[in-house]
């Protein structure tokens, strides 16, 4: 077996994805997914690159070969050549390294939360008005450090989102998320009152969006434990996190809290 990096031209791409006859179904998310990285340049020379065996078949890389044509950029890429074509058998059979398992090397605790805050951040920050479920949502590992080296200080709010979720049925990492952002946009507001409100809930108005924010949480969770499950949505449950806050911070009351999937998440309101 040789391997040697080469720069894969669009064009190159096309002619190498010819010789695809041994490969299984491709999958458009992952050539999206794929495609994007190497649009933002984030896409960098590994091992993992593309492989033709000993007949001049492609056994491995036609997603990253798609991908190039897909962003229409050219790519460097490790391209193996004259591997043995039992070879294909153990390919990409392994365990491929998710978020979390980034952070752990890096020396992180807490590490598979840590990477849902971090990614539900990632998603507030870029694709508010967009689902974040799907291949399109994909948020890959290099985007999670960098967001991470970027907000530092939500690693403090690990145990934020943990006591909220545990008091209001939210999930854990779109509370912890949630509340870093809103300390974001109020760095120099006292925000204790909306903690203790939504975490205790005691002698608040009826209409308080606090009291409300908990009511809806506490239904949402009757219903997921339903005959009929219905799945938590992070989306779903970030937004309505922050138009409780909004109404709140603006000194608003709430008769109903809901939240539309087709709604942007909103932005986030200042105390005033």
């Amino acid at each position: 077996m040789r391997s040697r990096v080469q720069k894969i031209t669009p064009v190159k791409a096309e002619e190498l994805l010819a010789a695809n006859t041994a490969n299984r179904p491709l999958s458009r998310s992952t050539v999206r997914s794929f495609a994007e990285a190497m649009r933002r340049g984030d896409w960098l020379v590994t091992n993992q690159g593309i492989a033709f065996d000993t007949n001049g078949v492609l056994v491995d890389g036609q997603h990253r070969l798609a991908a190039v044509v897909e962003a229409d950029l050219p790519v460097e890429m490790t391209v193996f050549s004259e591997v043995e074509p039992d070879t294909f058998d153990v390919l990409d059979t392994g365990k491929r390294r998710n978020a979390a398992d980034v952070l752990a090397i890096e020396g992180e605790k807490s590490t598979t939360m840590l990477a849902a805050m971090v990614r539900t951040v990632w998603l507030y920050e870029n694709r508010r008005d967009a689902s974040w479920s799907g291949g399109s949502a994909a948020v890959t590992n290099h985007q999670i450090v960098q967001t991470l080296e970027a907000n530092p200080k939500i690693r403090e709010f690990l145990h934020v989102g943990e006591r909220i979720a545990a008091e209001t049925g939210m999930i854990k990492s779109a509370a912890g998320a949630a509340s870093y952002l809103i300390e974001q946009a109020n760095k120099r507001a006292h925000l204790d009152d909306w903690y203790e409100g939504i975490i205790d809930g005691a002698g608040l108005a009826k209409t308080d969006p606090r009291l409300m924010f908990r009511r809806t949480m506490f239904a949402m969770a009757r219903r997921q434990a339903g005959v009929v499950q219905r799945r938590r949505d992070t989306r779903e449950h970030v937004a309505l996190y922050l138009k409780a806050f909004n109404a709140w911070a603006s000194g608003d009351t709430l008769t109903s809290l809901r939240f539309a999937a087709r709604e942007p998440v909103p932005t986030i309101t200042k105390v005033t």
